[in-house]
């Protein structure tokens, strides 16, 4: 800035930079305002869900952590069911551990598994009628 020898030349500089203040305060409460909006909880969720989307190693991870957590549930539940028996309850703990880990470490393996026999389950088989002779 120029050094200022007048009291015009002060009094414009004054206004000027009032002005660029109520400018930059402007600037401040938008960009407050932005920032208070992305962290809102259901913002936060609904941008977190859309990277998940997005990103296929994200969705076969997480499918893959699904997909054991769901396996040693099951496998708990068939081996030691409502037991009040204690040690089936320690088995099938140690059962539901285990296959979520072996799950999870090899859920490429499981989900290609999984979805060839859901493709074997659910599309139509195509029957050819015989060749009629006339």
């Amino acid at each position: 800035m120029e050094t200022i020898n007048s009291a015009v030349l002060l009094k414009e500089a004054i206004v000027e930079l009032e002005i660029k203040k109520i400018q930059q305060g402007r600037i401040i409460k938008e960009q407050f305002e932005i920032i208070k909006e992305n962290l809102k909880l259901s913002n936060i969720i609904s941008n977190t869900l859309d990277e998940v989307k997005s990103s296929s190693k994200v969705r076969s991870n997480l499918m893959g952590a699904l997909l054991g957590i769901g396996a040693g549930y099951i496998s708990k539940k068939i081996v030691a069911g409502n037991a009040g028996n204690p040690v089936r309850r320690l088995i099938g703990n140690i059962l539901q551990v285990g296959i979520t880990a072996v799950m999870a470490k090899k859920s490429d393996l499981f989900q290609t598994i999984g979805k060839t026999i859901l493709q074997r389950v659910f599309t139509k088989k195509k029957y050819y009628e015989p060749y009629q002779y006339n």
